[in-house]
């Protein structure tokens, strides 16, 4: 359980869920770098049991086409490696214009065998089109195709668009879904818009926006056991701090611990 809560953040670090229909003036552009890097940990109450890493390379290109390259790396730590292991890589290239990802790869570690991934996005004929070397299976050649939606985002290209998202006019309980391509499925995923405060971050009051992720699929998450986000207010939007309450574990926590090789200050 926690290192599926764990996985499953660090990948949007931390969060599944894309925006519906984006159009140019929801969006508002961020101030970007050429490169950002920001570092993450997981923690299982006072215990630091993982870590993620992001990059954002602003000025990357895809067959000529100007992108977004985002990558991210999670692994265990500690008393996570006993809970299992993470040791995982993804690479996601995103159109720059329509934040729509072209192409991702993964390359995942579970237990002794290694997963490697390629995807592709084709918007001509509306296909997601998957490659695997599954290395647990003698054979591990394995492809499938997926039918791709209008509101289809992949799992890195949420991290993109929320940074891109203009949050400001929305009401408290406003919600916003979609559709999320993970692996041979579409899944709904949403959030739900709980408002705008300053928390205390990294010992600053920091202003930010707080989030609850939707999944429709999984009524305990929603009601019992809501997943929070914050967000910064400022352009960048980064994640500062994501948390929910795990069965039998204790509360669940991803914070923002290093951003652009420094300190987090905001």
């Amino acid at each position: 359980m926690i290192l599926k809560f764990g996985k499953s953040f660090f990948l949007l670090i931390i969060f599944i869920a894309h925006m519906l229909s984006a159009q140019s003036n929801d969006l508002e552009k961020p101030e970007e770098k050429k490169v950002e890097n920001l570092k993450y940990k997981l923690k299982l109450g006072w215990f630091s049991i993982g870590s993620g890493e992001v990059t954002i390379d602003s000025e990357a290109k895809w067959r000529g086409f100007p992108c977004y390259k985002v990558g991210v790396y999670a692994e265990t730590l500690g008393l996570g490696n006993w809970l299992g292991s993470l040791d995982d890589y993804y690479t996601s290239y995103i159109d720059k214009n329509s934040i729509k990802p072209i192409y991702n790869e993964k390359n995942v570690v579970s237990g002794h065998a290694t997963w490697e991934q390629w995807t592709n996005y084709n918007y001509d004929s509306m296909v997601v089109d998957v490659k695997v070397l599954d290395h647990k299976r003698d054979d591990p050649n394995r492809a499938w195709k997926v039918k791709l939606e209008n509101d289809t985002q992949d799992v890195l290209g949420t991290f993109m668009f929320f940074k891109h998202y203009n949050w400001f006019g929305m009401s408290v309980g406003d919600s916003v879904m979609l559709t999320t391509h993970y692996e041979k499925k579409l899944y709904k995923v949403g959030v739900r818009f709980m408002g705008q405060e300053v928390i205390e971050f990294n010992g600053r009051n920091v202003g930010a926006y707080r989030l609850h992720l939707l999944l429709p699929e999984n009524e305990k998450l929603k009601k019992d056991r809501p997943v929070e986000i914050w967000i910064s207010s400022d352009k960048n939007q980064y994640p500062l701090l994501i948390q929910t309450k795990l069965p039998f574990l204790g509360k669940g926590r991803v914070e923002l611990v290093e951003l652009n090789h420094g300190e987090p200050i905001f």
